[in-house]
């Protein structure tokens, strides 16, 4: 399959279940949203690393935004300009909703994010990634070239996402009764081709569009990050989920990674 042809089966898939996820979620959204300088963001590592980069002032995109509550957050936060995008019709449509009924300033555009229009290029400070973006990216290296390009020179890409090693173990609705047991492999040929559930919020069982999720390795997170000239700053990994998918095995405090945080800088030449 071409690249297209993956995120356009992707974008199906998630216009499908966003309804879903805002039967459960939307009335209280809104209602925190509605109270002025809320944040989203409790994690302690991502907080640190809006510390370190300093975001009040800064613009910032953040791509695959879902329905922008976290962008939302950061421009609570103080940060200047702030624009999310995502490939989900319905999703914009809930955040840019949102941000107009909570009086905050954010723009929201429904793109591909490999078909970014090219007046975003060069334009922010910060570009941030979080829990499931990764793994819709067929080709990582021209996703994080695309990340390189709506940046400064010097500008910051904040990563926070699922580790990959937590792909080998059993999700949540798995039969399997051993948490810890490897079900699945590391390494991957092509993408893992799905029909079940996306609905992680409400937990509803239904047969879904077809979606094709790519396992992306550490080595290929730090190799795409050099040949797009980041040079890394910070790394952290944690026992924490960020997946909604992997709770049980958090409660086992089995200090296995399940999620990690990275922040780069666009300082560097890019390579092959």
């Amino acid at each position: 399959m071409e690249l297209k042809e993956y995120t356009r089966a992707n974008r199906e898939a998630w216009n499908e279940v966003m309804p879903k996820h805002q039967k459960v979620n939307k009335v209280d959204l809104d209602t925190f949203f509605a109270r002025p300088g809320f944040v989203i963001q409790t994690d302690k590592d991502v907080l640190r690393m809006f510390d370190k980069i300093s975001m009040k002032g800064k613009d910032v995109i953040h791509l695959c935004c879902n329905n922008g509550v976290e962008l939302m957050s950061i421009k609570n936060m103080g940060a200047n300009r702030c624009v999310g995008v995502d490939i989900s019709d319905a999703a914009i449509s809930e955040a840019s909703e949102r941000s107009k009924k909570c009086n905050i300033d954010c723009e929201f555009i429904r793109s591909d994010v490999y078909e970014l229009p090219e007046h975003l290029y060069n334009s922010f400070d910060v570009v941030q990634i979080t829990s499931g973006c990764i793994g819709w990216m067929p080709d990582i290296n021209l996703f994080f070239n695309t990340c390189r390009k709506v940046l400064r020179p010097e500008g910051f890409f904040l990563i926070n996402e699922i580790h990959p090693f937590s792909e080998l173990l059993p999700f949540d609705n798995s039969e399997v009764e051993n948490r810890l047991q490897i079900v699945d492999k590391y390494f991957h040929d092509g993408p893992i081709i799905e029909n079940t559930s996306l609905d992680y919020m409400g937990g509803e069982q239904y047969d879904a569009k077809t979606q094709y999720w790519f396992v992306h390795t550490i080595s290929d997170l730090v190799m795409a990050l050099n040949r797009n000239g980041f040079r890394i700053m910070d790394f952290i990994e944690s026992t924490c989920d960020v997946s909604a998918g992997h709770r049980k095995i958090e409660q086992l405090n089995a200090q296995i990674p399940l999620s990690m945080v990275i922040l780069s800088e666009a300082d560097g030449k890019i390579g092959n």
